[in-house]
């Protein structure tokens, strides 16, 4: 009898967190357009870049928990598909480029990981 109550919360316990996955992966592909995954040269910070529907990056970095919004892009979006290209410039910053083919629309931010 016992076993047959435990057997009944650990599979409640699994369908509740095969759920949540579910729920999780369902919504980035839901609301990202591209995503993109950077690590710093000595590998202790990973960066996601995400491009919703308009072509604007968001940037998050990669916690143990899932991740972490650190910077929006200050536009409106693009009315094409664009990608930034990312250099990083020590463990802790990063400079994001977007590279017009024209070089009429250069831009290029430079973006700091808070601790």
């Amino acid at each position: 009898m016992m076993k047959n109550k435990r057997f009944k919360y650990i599979a409640g316990f699994a369908a509740v967190f095969l759920m949540i996955c579910m729920f999780r992966s369902c919504c980035d592909a839901l609301f990202a357009a591209s995503r993109e995954v950077y690590t710093s040269p000595q590998e202790t910070n990973t960066i996601i870049i995400e491009h919703d529907h308009v072509c604007r990056p968001y940037v998050y970095q990669k916690t143990w928990y899932g991740k972490r919004e650190i910077w929006t892009y200050p536009g409106s979006g693009f009315m094409e598909t664009v990608s930034f290209g990312v250099e990083w410039l020590s463990e802790d910053e990063f400079q994001m480029i977007y590279d017009d083919k024209d070089d009429e629309f250069d831009e290029e931010y430079i973006i700091t990981i808070p601790k």
